[in-house]
């Protein structure tokens, strides 16, 4: 038996981008919202922390925009692909967008903090950190809530809808027996931190070499974040290299790696993120509602991984707020999450993978016809409009303006 039990409309398990959002947004209309995150705070280290000109957009039409741009953050103008001293194409994001003319980095430590610290100025809004959600309970078929621990404390969880935002390892996708459609896994990102140069520009960059492609990201307040692009399963092979030849590659690949090539002793300093990409078949259970992550995942290139799982989120607050307000919470009404999400997440995850045969994981011969290829796309000026397919949304998404955070929050 559960030594506490919790009585909400909406559970939300996870704490991440899309969690807190949905979270806030359900809360803003007068929505019980109960938020459980697994770890006891939001100071970890994070990846995908640049925001695309279309997270800006979606930032702005829930009203979210002057809010997040309290905090510590950089504005991005431009996006350049280079060989190494040349640049091959610059994509300027005004240019794309003049209503989002820039891409964001925030920490997501902050602008998890942030979206907390407005969520809990709704009485009706609570997060409980260091819950371990176990299994899902069901009642005559119908999911109706979780059951976990906290602090060694069994607790239940019971709600009208509950909701699985707890990224791509989803322990709710798996307690819900929601079934994968399709599962990818073709390379590795290697991410690592290094010093920024006081001439480096607020410019997100993919570099390449002959040999690798590198992204680039500015990093407030002094830092940048690399990400090296390697095979699946490669970086194993070039640590049995050891720390000497890999020292080497990142002299040669560009100057802002330099100084941290020259004090590197080990590999202590690199992590490794697979680059999967997925697609639940079904997001939606009675009761019960996938988003983000735990739904669908994109790939690391044009690094939008945050705003298409931030999308999913609003579109799913539209949905269930319209159903609280009819009165219908059925599976017919989750259902429609996806039906209005699921073609875009898959144009995205589409267009991800025409990006990354471009890149030449696999085939590092063709690389310099690749190159070229990026060149005279560029020239032609087709490289900007298939990059805007990417990190710019065609207009505002499926939900009533009501939904904005500038209107009165509901009592």
């Amino acid at each position: 038996m559960p030594e506490k039990i919790y009585r909400v409309d909406v559970c939300i398990v996870g704490a991440g981008p899309a969690g807190m959002i949905l979270g806030l947004l359900l809360a803003h209309q007068g929505i019980k919202v109960l938020v459980l995150e697994s770890h006891h705070d939001f100071e970890r280290e994070y990846r995908g922390e640049v925001l695309m000109p279309r997270f800006i957009q979606m930032m702005r039409q829930t009203g979210l925009l002057s809010h997040l741009e309290k905090y510590p953050h950089l504005k991005l103008k431009n996006f350049e692909f280079h060989y190494k001293d040349k640049v091959l194409a610059n994509v300027d994001f005004a240019g794309l967008c003049p209503q989002a003319p820039f891409a964001l980095w925030m920490s997501q430590t902050v602008m998890l903090n942030a979206l907390r610290e407005k969520a809990v100025t709704y009485p009706n809004f609570q997060l409980l950190f260091g819950v371990t959600a176990r299994d899902v309970v069901r009642e005559g078929g119908k999911i109706v809530g979780v059951m976990g621990t906290r602090r060694a404390q069994q607790i239940e969880v019971r709600a009208r809808v509950t909701v699985g935002a707890d990224g791509r390892a989803s322990a709710m996708r798996k307690t819900a027996e929601f079934k994968m459609e399709y599962e990818d896994y073709d390379f590795d990102v290697v991410w690592f931190t290094v010093k920024r140069r006081e001439q480096f520009e607020n410019t997100v960059r993919a570099f390449f070499t002959p040999r690798r492609t590198y992204l680039i990201l500015p990093k407030h307040p002094d830092l940048v974040q690399c990400g090296i692009l390697v095979g699946k399963g490669e970086f194993s092979q070039i640590r049995e290299q050891g720390i000497g030849a890999m020292r080497q590659e990142l002299l040669s690949a560009h100057p802002v790696l330099h100084d941290f090539a020259r004090q590197l002793t080990d590999f202590e300093p690199f992590s490794v993120l697979q680059a999967r990409v997925s697609y639940v078949a079904r997001w939606a259970k009675e009761g019960c509602l996938l988003i983000g992550d735990a739904a669908h995942t994109c790939s690391p290139a044009g690094a939008i991984g945050v705003s298409v799982a931030a999308a999913t989120a609003i579109v799913a607050a539209d949905v269930i707020i319209k159903g609280f307000k009819r009165g219908d919470l059925s599976l017919a009404t989750l259902n429609k999450v996806q039906m209005l999400r699921g073609s875009d997440v898959q144009r995205i995850q589409t267009t991800q993978a025409a990006f990354t045969r471009a890149a030449l994981l696999r085939y590092p011969r063709l690389r310099p016809l690749a190159l070229l290829i990026i060149f005279t796309l560029a020239r032609a000026g087709i490289m900007p409009k298939f990059f805007r397919r990417i990190v710019v949304m065609d207009g505002p998404l499926p939900v009533d303006p009501a939904i904005s955070l500038e209107n009165p929050a509901v009592v």
